[in-house]
């Protein structure tokens, strides 16, 4: 064997000459040029235009200078006993941030800065913003400049004792304050608390998390605007993301290691408490179990896009296997004068190279300019009481290598099989063919091969998409059992120094009774969580005398609740005025959830003893199920509680009304700027929180009916080449046999049947992989089985008809040839 210093000069020499060849080739042939490029430039582009809206969201660095040198820090600790979280488990309260701020060698600088929450912007037009509270040094780790002002300085944010300041980003100050030049040191209002404003944060720049906010304060701020909660100083409550920025020459190894010592000094503090630490490179997604929900989902959707990819390397694979047959007679003679097979593999392959290369410049042209529109339309279709959050689709160093390195993988896939398969030639066989007429059923297992791998996946994501657009029909048309006509949801934050506990209880009970006079009213209810709300709001449980903790979703309401939005209570009675959940607990549970913890029995009298209770709640009440949770799925275990006069600062309520919903929230409104003009009252309809499903559902149908019918159209595109190739092949038999006297019909059902074999067993296989797919969709399926026959039934008749459609075609038009003159050409 030569060593490789030899023949490596002589392959590069070959690849040049290869290029040129393959390029000469395929510009003389466009139309096989186009029948090659095409798929994969699809195939390609939907995996590259996908990828690039998930390297924004999670590979993406922070917008900050020298972003490489941030880190984020998560902790993941055990052993503790009392911890409260107020956004992840995995963040950091301030002592906690303290000990990694002032003990650290590795890293220049560590900031902490919390979840978006939000508040209300006070002035002639109150409105409700997101913001973040970040420690005094936010600014200054992440290198950003205010464009106005000092930002957050040891004067103006160094101690709680210290004015209230805010700095505003470069939006807010432009929309609501209209580019007040003189807008530092001015005061705006938020949550009824005056705040000094000390800078404007440059343009472009709305905070390093996946949320955008429009406003920062320090952290300290937190019992100023958030009375109810005052956890700043608790060692035990996480609510802070650490970013730090590493010093020149330390790498992340280092920083790991460096901050594992200090881990161990607050584990130390803390008997039995254990810490391991996640420090990885800073994006606007580094939450651990935020990134994890992501990449599960991407997973999902990349592998269903890369299905697609898989189906039009098959195709490119028939399209050079065909035109590799025809090439018989050309290979077998550059065999016969000494080309030896390696040499042909090699020229093979890079035909086949530059092809995928076309194809993934094609297919990167393609994402570029096809997903913009699709994330416009996916941000559009999402609800619009989410946040917006900072994804930017354009193309990066990241989506520039997957689309090369997907070239070069595809390339290989549809490739090397026809490759070796021409190269692996009879010499003499071939050359004593005529004209350089291909064999009979040569390769014939390999594209039937090709052909049922097709159909498989074809028929995968079609079963898929047949689900999912069940699943939309469900969530258009369902009856969640409660009736959410003419009801409308009333929400107000009470958070912020204006209202203490009293003050609390007071505005409640005035808002409701003048909402209860507003003309064309016919009920008010409170309650905790609004039907079909996104979210949970959990609780655990015990039997008396029992350990053993049950949990439970939970709502707390009043007794108008079960009546105004028509939930019959089938057993029992609902709340009385009189009972509140601290004073005298009673509880109202769902017929679910009596089935699974008394089956067979009455639960009416029955005791529970709620977790943070010490007195054990009487069941007064069975309640019909209703989806109140979720679409599609009623809750086994569903719990409500009375709803008192009690210090609730974030008072919701539902007001069912005969009159048009806007003049209903025009009243609404006018009450709340009677009551306190500081005030934003949200008012929206019942039927938006249904709505919030049915866009979730719409969205990932659309997704997932685009998908199906690419595939469909690469599947029928190849199962139609196929036929057309094989009946080409044989002409001089269909001539024969038409010129001993078999007729149309006989020819085929004869063509027929050799080519619907591979198209139903890929459809079996397809099946049995859609079966075990669907489990995945569960989640989002809202009430349709996975096993839904309709779905699976409906997929199978229509990707068959539709091959069968394409079988046809070409096999109709080499009947229109009269025998004798194909015999004469043959």
């Amino acid at each position: 064997m030569q060593p490789p210093t030899r023949w490596w000069p002589q392959v590069l020499s070959n690849l040049w000459g290869d290029i040129g060849y393959a390029t000469r080739t395929l510009g003389r042939n466009p139309g096989f040029a186009f029948a090659a490029i095409a798929p994969i430039a699809l195939g390609i582009g939907v995996n590259t235009g996908i990828f690039s809206i998930l390297d924004s969201v999670a590979f993406r660095p922070l917008p900050a200078p020298r972003p490489t040198e941030l880190v984020s820090v998560y902790q993941d600790f055990r052993g503790v006993q009392k911890r409260r979280v107020h956004g992840a488990r995995s963040m950091f309260s301030i002592p906690e941030y303290r000990a990694y701020r002032d003990s650290t060698r590795t890293l220049s600088g560590v900031m902490a800065y919390s979840r978006p929450w939000t508040v209300t912007l006070g002035g002639q037009s109150p409105q409700q913003i997101e913001g973040a509270m970040v420690t005094c040094n936010y600014f200054d780790v992440l290198q950003v400049r205010p464009s106005m002002g000092q930002g957050f300085t040891v004067a103006n944010c160094g101690s709680p004792g210290a004015p209230p300041v805010v700095v505003l980003s470069h939006i807010l100050w432009t929309r609501a304050f209209a580019a007040d030049p003189g807008i530092v040191g001015k005061t705006v209002t938020l949550n009824g608390q005056s705040v000094g404003v000390v800078g404007v944060a440059p343009k472009g720049f709305d905070g390093v998390d996946l949320s955008k906010v429009a406003f920062f304060v320090p952290t300290w701020m937190e019992a100023l605007v958030q009375p109810e909660r005052r956890f700043h100083e608790d060692p035990h409550t996480s609510w802070l993301t650490l970013i730090g920025r590493r010093r020149e020459g330390a790498g992340i190894a280092n920083v790991r290691a460096d901050l594992a010592v200090i881990a161990r000094q607050i584990d130390q503090q803390q008997p039995g408490r254990t810490t391991v630490l996640n420090v990885a490179p800073a994006t606007s997604l580094s939450l651990p179990v935020a990134r994890a929900e992501v990449f599960s989902l991407a997973a999902i959707v990349l592998g269903a896009f890369g299905l697609v990819l898989l189906i039009a390397c098959a195709n490119v694979a028939n399209v050079l296997l065909a035109r590799a047959t025809r090439r018989a007679r050309e290979i077998a003679i550059r065999l016969s004068l000494g080309a030896t097979r390696a040499r042909l593999i090699q020229q093979l392959l890079t035909e086949s190279m530059m092809i995928a290369l076309a194809g993934g410049l094609a297919g990167l042209l393609l994402a570029w300019w096809s997903f913009h529109g699709l994330l416009a339309w996916m941000l559009s279709s999402l609800p619009g009481t989410l946040p917006p959050p900072r994804i930017d689709a354009q193309p990066s160093l990241n989506v520039l290598w997957l689309a090369l390195g997907l070239s070069f993988a595809t390339a290989l896939l549809f490739g090397m099989v026809p490759a070796l398969q021409a190269s692996k030639q009879d010499v003499q066989t071939a050359l004593k063919q005529e004209g350089g007429r291909p064999r009979p059923g040569a390769s014939r297992w390999l594209r039937d091969a090709l052909i049922g791998v097709q159909v498989a996946v074809c028929m995968v994501l079609l079963v898929s998409s047949g689900l999912l657009l069940r699943a939309l029909h469900a969530a258009q048309t369902v009856e969640p059992g409660f009736d959410y006509r003419n009801v409308a949801v009333v929400a107000y934050d009470l958070r912020g120094p204006s209202y203490d506990d009293q003050k609390v209880v007071a505005f409640q009970r005035r808002v409701l009774e003048r909402v209860r006079s507003l003309p064309g009213v016919d009920a008010v209810a409170r309650a905790s969580k609004m039907p079909l709300s996104p979210g949970h709001r959990q609780t655990s449980f015990r039997f008396p005398g029992q350990e053993q903790a049950h949990e439970v979703d939970v709502n707390t309401v009043s007794p108008e609740y079960f009546s105004l939005i028509a939930i019959p209570i089938v057993r029992g009675r609902t709340f009385t005025a009189s009972e509140r959940e601290d004073t005298a607990p009673a509880v109202i549970v769902t017929e679910a959830t009596a089935r699974r913890y008394w089956p067979g029995q009455d639960p009416i009298g029955r005791r529970v003893l709620m977790e943070g209770q010490e007195t054990a709640a009487e069941v007064v009440g069975v309640a019909k199920d209703a989806q109140v949770s979720n679409i599609g799925e009623t809750a086994s275990s569903y719990m409500y509680l009375p709803a008192g006069p009690g210090p609730d600062r974030r008072l919701g309520f539902l007001v069912r009304s005969h009159v048009d919903f806007a003049a209903l929230a025009a009243g609404v409104r006018a009450v709340t700027r009677e009551l306190d003009p500081g005030l934003v009252a949200r008012v929206d309809r019942l039927e938006g929180n249904l709505d919030f499903w049915r866009a979730v559902s719409r969205l990932i149908a659309g997704l997932s009916g685009s998908l199906s019918v690419l595939a469909l159209v690469l599947a029928s595109v190849g199962v139609y080449g196929v036929v057309s190739y094989v009946v080409s092949s044989r002409r001089r038999e269909v001539g024969i046999r038409m010129a001993l006297g078999a007729n149309a019909y006989d020819v085929v059902s004869l063509i027929l049947r050799q080519t619907m074999r591979p198209v139903v067993a890929g459809a079996l296989i397809g099946i049995g992989g859609a079966a075990a797919a669907s489990q995945i969709l569960q989640s989002v399926l809202f009430g349709v089985s996975p096993l839904d026959p309709v779905a699976f039934l409906g997929a199978a008749v229509f990707l068959l008809g539709v091959a069968v459609t394409a079988s046809l075609l070409p096999t109709r038009e080499a009947l229109r040839f009269d025998p004798m003159t194909i015999l004469r050409y043959e």
